[in-house]
């Protein structure tokens, strides 16, 4: 690496310890089971000097192949090996580590053993013997965080813009394993009080070395990971916004042009033109010929990728008594979302007939089993008229910067959406995603994924159609650009001049020059109880609207249809620290993080962090996108507290009706589960609205 790093007066060299098996590339990738290169941990050893920062060696090993070894070790042993391996050592050589070896006997023995002195991350939890114990009790690391006498310096951090804020304090002298005195520090950053993610705990072998370079040691256990991801970004191909998007809003694809929304202010300005203009949507009415419903009153959709079901839910409830839609596929991998997927199946069937699969498991879509599983369910139920779905779109994402780039495995399983394409064959097909997968490439070729997909479509006999919808267009109360790609078998007999510039796509039908005004975050969520911060009660009693109040306001009307009467669920919060709540008090309506930057000292890259943390929504607008909204950090319009999941579900569009399934052992009432589900999710009313206009294809 290229790093200029910060060393410490008394060592010359560091040697640090780390692994990734908390990095995200070892994550499952939802939509798929578990690829071979996520099973396997890399412990890596960096020599931090003058000269920069290297990677001196590195061992893979599977995951849990060193179970076995644990009483021996376990990758202490493997990261002891490492470092017994290096060739030419500094005489003022100091290991540091993160508290996963912090914490590990073993390792520290080790350490002692090869007269080698460090300095390593250890957890609040990590019991100590002071030096002066008599009988041989020890105290949690935590517990000697007394009234400590704290010490305040600035500290320039790798990746960070500008000098960081620290407190810094010795909290005892203690009894090292081996028998060896050493002592235990802890630091602190933002000026937080109390134990948080800022807060490091640390033992060191060494009792000269200044506090200040106790932590430039070992800061580097933390610092290592986002310095990594800065140089693998260095050396991936970066996803920057196309000149011609930020210059014009625009794009051209497969001969379409595109309006991109790119982020709230594009789409804002977007919106004081249409004002004047009249309409900023061009929409040309097709030549519809219902051909789709004329063979059939209900026509069958496959769904991919389902997640918690979104996509599939907002064409299950599209259409009427007359031509409407049945579900006879959903594929999912993932078991806490099938379960979610089984919950509101059967609500739907309590509620209108059996219209959804009768069973759903969890399936990995890259195999032949699967396949073979829609076409059994497909020939079931007389053949297939539409498949929908949205591969997972972290890829592509530009709000996971850390994540992005061209090879991520991600990004891959836009292939396999068009593998089922080319097998089934059916007369139209849907697929969502992202609008960064517009200007994402293909790896390996010099054109994108999108342009990929579209001669690859083509070639199967379809006419293809590119096209940006957001959310609010449709009443969903958020802003949301997503990129639909909608595919006509040319046998359907439509071509591309049969629907002018706008495409085979429903028209807008709220926001300016449209019959309804966009739906606000008081319309959404106006209604609900009041709550606080770490509320997890999971049903609250609910005032039902008056007819007066659900005749003016259509949105909560489709949020309470079908719900159970006088009663809120999932109107549960997540549990945010005092000094985040104190954090909230200070964010106007429509601010964020930069009303409170001069706090946000315990953010190691604070001029990369996204305009959308710490968003305070404004109630006479719709909300900005909903992601994952707790690590956002979304904040309440008036209650000075993150979202509860309800509020963030019907941001989403998804009706009072609908329950999320997490598993308990996870977090109480599995918020965490759900949140991530939510996050991934589609608005059904996005689908609906598409779903109604393809039925009269």
């Amino acid at each position: 690496m290229n790093l200029h790093p910060i060393l410490p007066a008394l060592w010359s060299e560091i040697l640090l310890v780390e692994d990734n098996s908390a990095r995200s590339q070892r994550r499952r990738i939802a939509g798929v089971a578990a690829t071979d290169s996520s099973a396997h941990v890399a412990v890596r050893l960096h020599r931090i000097s003058t000269a920069g920062c290297v990677v001196l060696a590195e061992r893979v090993y599977r995951a849990g192949a060193l179970r076995k070894r644990a009483k021996d070790g376990g990758k202490a042993t493997v990261a002891l090996e490492l470092i017994d391996g290096v060739g030419r050592r500094h005489k003022r050589t100091v290991v540091a580590a993160g508290p996963v070896y912090g914490c590990n006997t073993w390792f520290l023995e080790g350490l002692a053993d090869r007269d080698l002195e460090f300095v390593v991350e250890v957890r609040p939890s990590t019991r100590v013997r002071r030096s002066e114990s008599v009988n041989g009790s020890r105290h949690a690391a935590a517990e000697l965080l007394r009234n400590p006498r704290w010490r305040a310096f600035d500290l320039s951090v790798p990746g960070a813009a500008g000098p960081i804020e620290y407190r810094a304090a010795q909290l005892a002298d203690v009894r090292l394993p081996g028998g060896d005195g050493g002592r235990l520090v802890a630091a602190q950053t933002g000026g937080i009080l109390g134990i948080h993610r800022g807060t490091i705990f640390a033992l060191s072998s060494d009792k000269r070395a200044d506090l200040v370079d106790l932590l430039r040691v070992v800061g580097w256990a933390r610092w290592i990971r986002p310095a990594t991801r800065k140089q693998e970004r260095t050396t991936l191909r970066s996803a920057p916004l196309p000149r011609e998007i930020r210059t014009t809003g625009r794009l051209r694809l497969n001969g379409t042009a595109l309006t991109v929304r790119a982020n709230i202010t594009l789409a804002r300005r977007q919106d004081k033109r249409a004002r004047r203009k009249q309409c900023e949507l061009p929409f040309t009415a097709a030549p519809l010929r219902g051909v789709l419903a004329s063979g059939s009153p209900v026509l069958n959709v496959a769904e991919l990728f389902a997640g918690a079901g979104g996509m599939g839910l907002g064409f299950l409830v599209a259409g009427n008594a007359t031509n409407r839609y049945r579900l006879v596929f959903s594929g999912e991998v993932n078991p806490i979302f099938v379960e979610t997927l089984r919950t509101n199946h059967q609500a739907l069937k309590d509620q209108d007939g059996a219209r959804v699969p009768e069973r759903v498991d969890a399936l990995d879509l890259r195999t032949p089993e699967a396949l073979a599983a829609v076409r059994r369910s497909v020939r079931h139920t007389g053949g297939l008229h539409i498949l929908i779905g949205g591969p997972p779109c972290q890829g592509f994402s530009n709000a996971n910067r850390n994540s992005w780039h061209s090879g991520n495995p991600h990004n891959q399983l836009i292939d396999v959406f068009l593998t089922y394409v080319e097998a089934l064959q059916p007369p139209v097909f849907v697929l969502e995603n992202v609008q960064g997968i517009l200007w994402t490439p293909r790896r390996g070729d010099s054109f994108g994924i999108v342009e990929h997909l579209a001669r690859q479509i083509t070639a199967a006999g379809y006419e293809v159609f590119p096209k940006l919808l957001d959310a609010v267009w449709y009443g969903v109360p958020q802003y949301r650009s997503r990129f639909f790609l909608v595919g006509l078998r040319t046998d359907l007999g439509y071509r591309r001049d049969d629907f002018g510039q706008w495409g085979p796509f429903p028209a807008p039908t709220h926001g300016p020059g449209c019959p309804r005004p966009y739906v606000t975050v008081r319309d959404a969520i106006g209604d609900l109880p009041r709550v606080g911060n770490g509320d997890e009660t999971s049903e609250h009693g609910y005032v039902e609207p008056c007819t007066a109040e659900l005749r003016t306001n259509p949105f909560l009307a489709m949020m309470r249809m079908g719900a159970t009467r006088g009663l809120m669920f999932d109107h549960v919060t997540s549990r945010h620290a005092d000094y985040v709540i104190e954090r909230y008090r200070r964010i106007p309506q429509g601010g964020n993080w930069k009303d409170i930057a001069a706090s946000m000292t315990n953010y190691a890259g604070v001029d990369r962090t996204h305009s959308n943390i710490y968003r305070r929504l404004k109630w006479n607008e719709p909300s900005i996108t909903i992601g994952h909204y707790r690590k956002s950090m979304l904040v309440h319009p008036s209650q000075h507290r993150g979202l509860s999941l309800r509020e963030a579900s019907r941001l989403q569009s998804f009706p009072d009706w609908f329950r999320f399934a997490g598993r308990t052992s996870a977090m109480k009432s599995g918020l965490v589960h759900k949140q991530q589900q939510l996050a991934n999710a589609v608005c059904p009313l996005v689908t609906k609205a598409l779903a109604e206009f393809i039925l009269h294809l």
